[in-house]
């Protein structure tokens, strides 16, 4: 920006560099926002961009704040909403390794007009709502008739940079001009001043541009522009204040330099300010500045080191109160790892093809990944994808246009695009104010996953603590909690993960107590519904809400969607099952199905009951796991981390393992260390499975029984095997061929294959990759083939 720099501050004689210096009750204060609020943001990898009413959808949500993993929320929820706002569907999933995943079906006879998918955490309810992820489908509906859209009326806005234009200093005026549906339009124009000319203007890239003005005392100023169309707008300017601070950033090659200014009329407070600089929760530069004796000050942020992300900029003034803000972008280009491909196509009617991943880096990996009919689901090479959404979008407010271009175009041009977007979306990380170290009332629960919330009613008023236990069952799976609950017949646990309803029975220890006398009532921790009011999204295009005539393909998709939803199987012929396969179907689900750990059948080890405990029989049988006190009271470490316990894959203590009589085991799956971030746990995570964990029938005599309902049950996806002998009664009209949302890959296993069998019509592939490593890094991967 040589030639602003030149524009604004040709009066400068000679640049004053800020002394560094410490502001010891800014910096509490402006940690004390970033830590105790991590704004968290969602970006979710859809199988594929479009959809038919019918359709399934599938999706992997990915949890960030800042530039990194987030680990604050622990349930994810995704709504389908109408075009009215109204809940259609709802999901409820828990958070692991910042991601969460699952389905829904797409109404087949809704008769609305749009649909949108809204996604958030507990956390992100904590925060600012805006930053809620909405985002509206593209869903062609035949049961409802789609009119063209008119793109509306051309509007334009004036953003002065840092926030305020301020009387006889120098700033900056962006602006962007946009159509009804938020898409730029082209426009240019001059800045009057009564007759006067004082500066013209021009949009240079998707409907942005900016100016330099000084704004003078006593004065007004319109704008008066043409748009694209030729048609005349006259729009006042924003009325500069008498006195105050302004802020300008540019890009230099050392970094950000950055120029303070202040009018001359600025009070005793605005002379003595101080330079936040900061990003992922830290705080990255931080300055005094004392503009007591002059009007400017100027300096250099250096950025080399600093991770690819938004850059916020505060200018805080002696009373502590914000008086000019930024953003920036820093991209080192440091935010991606590799993935290597190897593909083997195959176009024929029901081929076999087969794509082999493979990651050098040892770091943990999780990825999602999505093969497609490329004709009906085409690229969209610099669409918003998990790289620009995570990194830019989901930190700013208004609609970006094919943002994934600031990422792949690496010239000087692009970056002084991406500075413009940073002027014009209005964004507010955090809303500071007088009295930012107090804490607003939190209405919103933050429980570990699912938690058991019981109250029993009709017991009066207990002489002390009573002991009682719950027990949990589900379709595979039952479990014993033990409880405590207090004088008001209150009892609380949390970290319970499990899909569909359970059954909850309650019974006291003390046979003195009897629990048929009291009403149990049960919550699972789980938010019932969004606090807030719904906004309608404007399209990203007028063709997004009009479909094209569907192809005769298309059509015949959506009448099998309609009188079917899946194909029919009239003659299968499976694979051999394992005896693991059988074990992981009648024992396991949801995040211990499948996954990478040691197994041990132990009801069909003769030598297991030979053992006093369960613990004296794992001494010794993984290397580098110590177990001491195994008949007592055990105490298990793994590479110096305690081991976490589930029964029957619900959390539990130790305690409740060692409880577990020896002829009630049955099954034992063990996750070594570099495992435990899937479960939330430090370290390495042990599963153990009981006999009556495959559907014992609890007596509930002497209990009371209520139904808690869990996450959300994810319906597998449907991949035929068509070598197996599989065959189909209808065309196989698929337009999703392939869906995988939970590929994890570490340094033992750095290579994954997948394979899928075409469909009957698709002579065209897309696969699109995307996910994240521990380090925070992302990749996103979008070929047609």
């Amino acid at each position: 920006m040589n030639q602003l720099s030149a524009r604004l501050f040709c009066f400068v004689i000679a640049s004053l560099f800020a002394n560094l210096c410490i502001a010891q009750t800014i910096d509490e204060m402006v940690n004390y926002q970033i830590q105790k609020n991590p704004q968290e943001k969602i970006y979710i990898h859809y199988d594929k961009n479009s959809y038919v009413t019918g359709d399934t959808l599938r999706f992997k949500a990915y949890v960030f704040s800042g530039s990194k993993r987030s680990t604050a929320g622990k349930n994810f929820y995704l709504e389908l909403l109408n075009d009215k706002g109204k809940v259609m569907s709802r999901v409820t999933a828990p958070v692991f390794e910042s991601t969460a995943s699952g389905n829904l079906v797409l109404p087949i006879d809704s008769v609305s007009s749009a649909f949108y998918c809204r996604a958030y955490t507990e956390s992100m309810l904590r925060s600012d709502s805006s930053f809620i992820y909405t985002k509206a489908l593209s869903v062609i509906n035949m049961s409802k008739s789609q009119a063209n859209v008119n793109a509306g009326s051309t509007r334009i806005s004036f953003l002065p940079e840092g926030g305020d234009w301020v009387e006889n200093v120098p700033g900056l005026i962006a602006f962007k001009v946009t159509d009804a549906n938020g898409m730029p339009v082209n426009a240019s124009g001059v800045i009057k001043s009564g007759n006067d000319v004082m500066a013209d203007f021009a949009t240079t890239h998707d409907g942005m541009g900016f100016f330099a003005m000084s704004p003078q005392p006593n004065q007004t100023y319109t704008a008066v522009w043409k748009d694209n169309n030729g048609q005349e707008h006259n729009t006042p300017l924003p009325k500069a204040k008498l006195t105050g601070v302004s802020l300008h950033v540019e890009n230099i090659t050392a970094g950000k330099k950055f120029y303070v200014f202040r009018s001359p009329t600025a009070n005793d407070a605005d002379k003595q300010l101080t330079l936040i600089v900061y990003a992922n929760g830290n705080i990255f530069y931080q300055v005094n500045i004392d503009l007591s004796a002059r009007a400017m000050s100027t300096g250099t942020i250096p950025t080399k080191e600093l991770p690819t992300g938004i850059l916020y900029l505060t200018v805080f003034n002696k009373n502590k109160r914000p008086v000019a803000e930024r953003v920036t972008f820093v991209n080192n280009h440091d935010h991606n790892f590799q993935i290597d491909t190897s593909l083997t196509i195959n176009k024929a009617k029901r081929g076999l093809n087969q794509v082999k991943l493979a990651i050098k880096d040892t770091i943990r990996s999780n990825f999602s990944i999505a093969v497609t009919d490329a004709e009906q689901d085409p690229i969209s090479a610099n669409a918003d994808n998990i790289v620009s959404h995570l990194l830019l979008t989901a930190d700013l407010h208004g609609k970006i246009v094919n943002p994934y271009y600031y990422f792949t175009d690496k010239t000087e041009n692009a970056d002084k695009n991406l500075d413009l977007v940073m002027l014009t979306h209005g964004w507010r990380k955090y809303n500071w104010g007088t009295d930012t170290a107090k804490v607003p009332a939190d209405t919103v629960t933050g429980y570990r996953f699912i938690s058991i919330k019981g109250k029993l009613n009709g017991l009066g008023e207990l002489d002390k603590e009573a002991y009682g236990t719950v027990t949990m069952q589900t379709d595979t799976n039952s479990v014993m909690l033990p409880m405590v609950v207090n004088k008001s017949g209150y009892f609380f646990r949390d970290g319970l993960i499990y899909y569909g309803d359970a059954k909850l029975f309650f019974k006291f220890v003390d046979k003195r107590l009897n629990a048929n006398s009291v009403k149990l009532s049960v919550d699972n921790g789980l938010i019932k519904s969004f606090p807030y009011p719904f906004t309608a999204l404007t399209p990203d295009s007028a063709a997004a809400t009009t479909p094209p005539a569907l192809s005769p393909r298309m059509q015949d998709y959506l009448f099998q969607l309609k009188n079917t939803r899946s194909l029919k199987e009239v003659q299968v012929k499976s694979t051999k099952v394992t005896q693991v396969q059988k074990l992981e179907k009648t024992y396991t689900s949801g995040v211990f199905k499948d996954g990478i750990s040691t197994t041990i059948k132990v009801g069909d080890d003769p030598r297991f009951l030979n053992y006093s405990s369960f613990f004296q029989y794992l001494q010794g049988k993984i290397p580098g796991m110590v177990i001491t006190y195994p008949l007592t009271t055990p105490q298990v470490m793994w590479r110096n981390e305690a081991v976490y316990f589930f029964l029957n894959g619900f959390q539990v203590d130790v305690s409740d393992i060692a409880g577990t009589a020896m002829n009630d085991f049955d099954y034992v799956k063990i996750y070594d260390p570099s495992m435990g971030g899937t479960f939330r746990a430090p370290g390495a995570v042990i599963s153990v499975y009981t006999k009556h964990g495959k559907g014992f029938v609890f007596d509930s005599s002497n209990k009371k029984m209520i139904i808690l309902p869990g996450y959300t049950t994810v319906k597998e996806f449907f991949s035929p095997d068509y070598a197996s002998g599989i065959m189909v009664s209808k065309p196989d009209l698929r337009t999703t061929l392939y869906w995988n949302p939970n590929i994890i890959m570490d340094k033992e296993n750095h290579e994954y294959t997948i394979k899928f069998y075409n469909n009957d019509v698709t002579r065209k592939f897309k696969i699109v990759l995307e996910g994240i490593n521990f380090d925070g890094k992302l990749i996103h991967l979008e070929k047609a083939l």
